[in-house]
């Protein structure tokens, strides 16, 4: 396994990643919305931790808290979304860092699955929701070339899988010129816009 295919090193860059943006907010920012209908900035930092904390008891092959649940999760940002969202992430990389925790199956949000792919599916969660919260904030996008060619080949798998199984999750694909950036293949493959942006005040 090269560095650039080692999911642990694209889990840790996705999250700190996150983290990094999350950092970049003020509480004000908190209430913007974004590409997610309905769902404003701090909706979508408390998704990221719940299902951060749900993939974490994925790893170490619990069935998780029922209360993470992807759609409306219970809230957990407090007062404090990047401490939250720290503890969590934290958590989660000790679990995929345990010896063996790739080896296997693991449980996944759509039944058992191969632990490689279950660490897959939480890196590409990682990745859209941090570009929601950058895109609602007009913060820079910071997903490089190597973490968006590495998601993009996990979401065309992912995500038509995932739709199968519960339709709210996403939406079809949002259609794209043929000369689209890595990272805008990406987003339409979610059923968002690449080109959304804030409305003006």
């Amino acid at each position: 396994m090269t560095s650039f295919t080692d999911p642990l090193r694209i889990l840790d860059l996705a999250q700190t990643r996150a983290a990094l943006a999350i950092a970049s907010l003020d509480d004000e920012q908190l209430d913007l919305p974004t590409p997610c209908d309905a769902w404003s900035v701090r909706d979508v930092i408390n998704k990221l931790i719940a299902s951060t904390l749900l993939f974490a008891s994925f790893g170490r092959r619990e069935q998780g808290d029922p209360r993470l649940d992807l759609i409306y999760p219970k809230e957990m940002l407090g007062n404090d979304p990047l401490g939250a969202y720290s503890t969590a992430a934290t958590s989660c990389r000790d679990a995929w860092r345990v010896p063996g925790a790739l080896d296997g199956m693991a449980t996944s949000t759509i039944g058992e699955a191969k632990a490689h792919s279950v660490l897959n599916a939480r890196i590409f969660d990682t990745t859209i929701l941090s570009w929601d919260i950058t895109v609602a904030t007009s913060l820079p996008c910071l997903v490089d070339a190597e973490q968006g060619t590495y998601v993009l080949r996990v979401a065309k798998a992912l995500v038509p899988a995932v739709r199968s199984h519960n339709k709210e999750r996403y939406k079809e694909p949002f259609a794209i010129k043929e000369d689209a950036s890595i990272l805008e293949q990406l987003i339409a493959v979610t059923g968002r816009d690449p080109q959304w942006k804030p409305k003006p005040t």
